[in-house]
Order: C-alpha cells, then sequence, then structure tokens
C-alpha cells in the first residue's frame, strides 16, 4: 500500500506547483487511509497533468490556471484546461480523439502520504532512535475531469477565453447552433483545424459568386420545378397507373369491377373455342373429345363442368356464355405466357416449281411467313398477331435502326411489365369462372410459379388471401384468393396503397 501511494503522489499536477519528498516507511508503519469525496464541481481538482514540453515536467511559477467546462448537459464533464505565462499557454482536455473519458470522476485519484502522531524535535528523536512504531495517513483524492491531462504548448496568439454565450438563444435553431459551433472553433480549435473546416464550408457553399449566371439558374429551376406534385399526388397518380387490368376503382361487386368486355382482345371472341367449352360443359362426351384432341389446355378443361356447377351461371344464359369466353381467353392467355417471350420473323422454304423430280428445295422465301407463337390448331394466327402486338414490343435493336439491312427479318420480346400483365388476366380469366376465388396453389403449379411469388399478384388486383376448409390429406388447405366485393365497399377499398418508398439508412463509416 505504501509503493502505491509513493507512486500516486510521485504524479506531477499542477494543484500548487511543489511537491513533498516521499518518506521511507518502516515495516510496522501503520497507514490510515483517508478517502475525500468529489464535490462534482472541476473547482476542487485536484488536476493531474501531463507537461512533455518542460524538462521537469513542472509548470514555471508564476503560471495562471483556468479551467473551462462544456456547457452541454451529455458533454458536461469534458473541460478545457489552460496555464497562462508571460510567453506561452500550456492547454490540454481530457476528451481526445482516441476516446471520451468516462463522466464518473473516480476513474483516476491522487494519493497524498503524511506523517502524523509526532512533530518537532520529538518526531525526529523518535524517528531516530527507532523506539516507536510512526503513523501516517493517506489522503485518497479523485481527479478533476476523470483523467490525466496532457498538456500542449501553445503561443499567445490564440484566444482560450470562453466565448459570448447568450443563455435566451434557441439551440435547437440550425442556424444558432452554426453559430455557436464557429465560435467554440475559433476559440479552442487549432489554426490547421479552422483552415481545414473553412474549405470544406467553401466547397459547400452555393452563392451568386459561385455561378456564372445565378439569375438564369434560379430561373431554369423554378420553371422546372412549377409542375411538380407532391407526395400525397404522386401517390395517387400512381394509384391511376397500376399496373392491372382494366377496372373500375369505384365498383362494388366484382362483374363491374373488371368487367370481360374491357379485355384488350374480346373483340376477337368468335376465333376462340367458348362455344366448344359451353358444348362441352353440357356433354361429357363433348369434354373428353377436346381432352383427347389435345389442343386445350387440362387445366382450362378442369374449369368446364364449372360452367354448369355455379348457381349464379346454370340459371342465365348471358352469365355462362360469358363464363365461356373467360376460359377460351384463359386458354389463349396460358399458351402464350408459356411461349419464351421472343418472336421472330420467318421466312418459309420455296415450294418445287415446274420441276418434278422430287428433289427438296432449300432456298428460303423473300416474303416472311405471318408472325406465330404457338400452332394455328391452338390459337387463330389473326388473334396470335393481336396478341402480339398488345403484350408485346418490337426489339429496341430494330426501333433505333428503323432502316437496318433490307430483308432483315423483325424481333418481338415481351418485357416483364407485360408478363406480369398477362398473369394477372390469368388470374381474372380463373376467377370469373370459379365465383372470384381462385384455387391459388394450383394455378401457380400450372403456371410454374410458387404461391410466394403469385400473393402480391394477386393483392395487386385487390384479391384477399386464405386458405381452403378441411385438412389437407382430404384436398383441403390450398391457398385461394376471393375478392370480396360484397355491394358496400368499393375496389379502391382493397387495392394496396401506393407509399412513399422507405430510404435506406446511411451506413456507418
Amino acid at each position: 500500500r505504501s509503493r502505491a501511494a509513493r507512486a500516486a503522489q510521485s504524479r506531477p499536477h499542477g494543484g500548487d506547483g511543489a511537491m513533498a519528498e516521499p518518506e521511507t516507511l518502516k515495516r510496522k508503519a501503520t497507514v490510515a487511509v483517508n478517502a475525500t469525496p468529489a464535490g462534482g464541481g472541476m473547482e476542487e481538482g485536484p488536476f493531474v497533468c501531463h507537461l512533455p514540453s518542460r524538462p521537469d515536467g513542472m509548470p514555471p511559477e508564476g503560471t495562471e490556471w483556468r479551467a473551462w467546462r462544456k456547457n452541454v448537459e451529455f458533454r458536461g464533464h469534458h473541460l478545457v484546461l489552460r496555464g497562462r505565462t508571460r510567453g506561452v499557454d500550456y492547454v490540454g482536455n481530457n476528451f481526445a480523439s482516441a476516446g471520451t473519458p468516462a463522466a464518473n470522476a473516480c476513474s483516476y485519484f491522487v494519493a497524498r502520504l503524511r506523517r502524523v502522531g509526532a512533530s518537532g524535535q520529538k518526531a525526529a528523536a523518535a524517528a531516530d532512535a527507532e523506539e516507536s512504531d510512526p503513523e501516517y495517513e493517506l489522503d485518497v483524492t479523485p481527479v478533476g475531469g476523470g483523467g490525466i491531462v496532457d498538456l500542449q504548448t501553445r503561443c499567445h496568439a490564440q484566444e482560450y477565453d470562453a466565448p459570448a454565450w447568450d443563455g435566451a438563444e434557441d439551440m435547437n435553431d440550425p442556424s444558432v447552433r452554426a453559430k455557436y459551433n464557429d465560435r467554440l472553433l475559433r476559440a479552442f480549435s487549432s489554426a490547421k483545424r479552422q483552415r481545414k473546416v473553412a474549405r470544406i464550408q467553401a466547397e459547400r457553399r452555393v452563392d451568386a459568386s459561385s455561378l456564372a449566371a445565378p439569375d438564369a439558374m434560379r430561373a431554369n429551376l423554378v420553371a422546372a420545378t412549377a409542375g411538380e406534385l407532391d407526395a400525397r399526388a404522386l401517390a395517387e397518380l400512381a394509384g391511376a397507373r397500376r399496373n392491372i387490368p382494366a377496372h373500375d376503382p369505384n365498383a362494388t361487386n366484382p362483374h363491374d369491377a373488371y368487367p370481360l368486355s374491357r379485355f384488350p382482345l374480346y373483340a376477337l371472341a368468335d376465333r376462340t373455342k367458348w362455344r366448344d367449352f359451353l358444348s362441352a360443359a353440357k356433354k361429357p362426351s363433348k369434354l373428353e373429345s377436346l381432352r383427347a384432341n389435345g389442343d386445350a389446355d387440362s387445366f382450362v378443361l378442369d374449369l368446364v363442368p364449372r360452367l354448369l356447377n355455379d348457381a349464379a351461371m346454370a340459371s342465365d344464359t348471358s352469365s355462362q356464355k360469358e363464363a365461356a369466353k373467360a376460359l377460351a381467353f384463359l386458354d389463349a392467355l396460358l399458351a402464350f405466357r408459356s411461349h419464351k417471350g421472343v418472336v421472330v420473323e420467318r421466312r418459309p422454304k420455296k415450294r418445287d416449281g415446274d420441276e418434278g423430280d422430287g428433289e427438296k428445295n432449300d432456298e428460303m422465301s423473300d416474303a416472311f411467313a405471318p408472325l406465330s407463337w404457338t400452332h394455328e390448331t391452338k390459337v387463330d394466327t389473326i388473334t396470335q398477331r393481336a396478341y402480339i402486338d398488345t403484350f408485346m414490343e418490337q426489339s429496341a435493336l430494330d426501333v433505333s435502326d428503323p432502316a437496318g439491312a433490307p430483308g432483315e427479318p423483325r424481333r418481338f420480346v415481351r418485357p416483364k411489365a407485360m408478363s406480369d400483365l398477362v398473369t394477372l388476366h390469368c388470374v381474372l380469366m380463373t376467377a370469373r369462372v370459379s365465383g372470384w376465388t381462385v384455387d391459388v396453389s394450383a394455378l401457380a403449379k400450372r403456371l410454374k410459379m410458387s404461391v410466394k411469388d403469385m400473393t402480391p399478384l394477386c393483392r395487386e388486383l385487390g384479391f384477399t388471401m386464405g386458405r381452403a376448409p378441411g385438412k389437407k390429406a382430404d384436398g383441403g388447405g390450398a391457398a385461394t384468393a376471393t375478392l370480396k366485393l360484397d355491394g358496400e365497399k368499393r375496389l379502391r377499398d382493397f387495392l394496396p396503397e401506393i407509399k412513399k418508398r422507405p430510404q435506406a439508412a446511411k451506413k456507418r463509416e
């Protein structure tokens, strides 16, 4: 304990400018430890300082010391210590850039050892004769500022007095805070730091002196932003331009919300197989004939019996026809979606002319064949071209070079947005036949998609996701989507709300 006391006492500090020599303790010496609690202020001290610029580590005599504390609540334990002499100042703080010290002032302490119980000649005689056991007291005091202050030598050109502060100013005002930060920068920062901050502020500043034609730029900015919409107006505009089939957001029943007559290819319904599907719903033999033929999709044929099983369509002939047309459109949409999404013009081979030798002619015809993406027995040729014009677009290479090389074939591609729109049409066509409740699990399997990927597409149409009743072993538990328009709520109440895109948090350096 005595060695620790001497080590603590040997630290230089700026309290009184002098130190007492440590005493040699006897083996039987008694030491009493007195701890002086901290008062919470910086005036009590003592401040433990490190002054490497002085050979003896002590400031010269007559040094005037002064300390400042930050007037911010969560930085109140930060202090700046200054010792002023005739030539230079010794300046230090307890919040070095390496880390912020703890607010607890007992992180460091100063210990002073003194002898008690004897005085004057009696104490000296007793010490020389070793006739009695001496007694000592070790006074322990917390260090002011909670750490050792490294003092730097600076010239008098710097002004370290506390800047003027008006307590009535509002520190929540950015302009007031910026002004106060500038005063602190001028008062306590080095000249190098001030030049760096001034250079950064000059690079950020944009005013009339930094622009070639500020009035013209301002006029251009005002004109460019005159018609801009706010976040609410942009959300409403985006809602009106949703990438979903034609719909009426104010409709209160499913048939008015998504009318089949607004399907882009509704005018070509007579070129589809809707009459065959309606006849197959009444005659099982016709249905088996369609299955054996193989031109119709098996998923569509499984839905044919619902044309008569549904109570709403059984007694309404017009509803049966509309549902049959929806099935025919679904059959063509499934075939179109199964296509790879790229259609290129092709030239057929020339037929043998007058030569009757029976040899094959490998020469290509000069004229292009009609655009096609499936066999004409499944979808009519004119209907195939209509699907290309509706859901595909010409390749960007052909559009950028409209002249191109003479006789080069055109190339049509289906973008991602149009592929999603075709999928949404498939969902709606299935819903029209299934009483506006879609078996998402079965449809996803046919489209070779997962239920997880189908769920957001169904919700874009305003459908509500659910599960089929019953156990999974009995065919229940499948994912379903239902359009719950009961005549009171409108379609816009079920459509997902378009919100402002959340911004990613700034990455920490």
